[in-house]
């Protein structure tokens, strides 16, 4: 995956798991399609972990995601228990078998969902989507 790809997938990862992006620019637009087999790439390349982490509730692609989506660190154990409880869902949406980019993302946007329940979590998307605009940009550069 190149550092652009890796770029463009850690800036758009947060909006898509927190859907803060019209469905008609998710469905044509040049971005979504990019972000999509970026999605794609990054969970084909780390379905092993992706298993591991999610039989645990922690690791590091929880913590990649949870950073994305800007969960603030006090409700990354909350974050981590909640995709641990969907796993056998979230681990059969991201078989490398059937993944494509629009499955990609539609993953991304179930975390999202999943996370929405929670008051806590939802209390950071709440944050995430009050943030100036590129502030996700400026996450990343840190």
């Amino acid at each position: 995956m190149s550092a652009a790809t890796v770029g463009a997938l850690v800036v758009g990862l947060g909006v898509v798991i927190w859907q803060a992006y019209a469905a008609a620019e998710r469905r044509e637009g040049a971005r979504s399609k990019e972000l999509g087999r970026a999605a794609q790439v990054y969970l084909r390349a780390r379905t092993h972990q992706l298993r591991e982490d999610l039989a645990l509730g922690a690791g590091p692609t929880v913590e990649d995601l949870a950073a994305a989506a800007r969960i603030r660190r006090e409700n990354l154990g909350t974050f981590g228990r909640m995709l641990r409880a969907h796993r056998r869902e979230l681990l059969a949406m991201a078989d490398a078998r059937t993944l494509t980019p629009a499955r990609a993302l539609a993953w991304l946007e179930r975390v999202g969902e999943l996370a929405r329940t929670d008051p806590r979590l939802d209390a950071d998307r709440e944050a995430f989507l009050e943030a100036p605009a590129g502030a996700e940009t400026a996450e990343v550069a840190r």
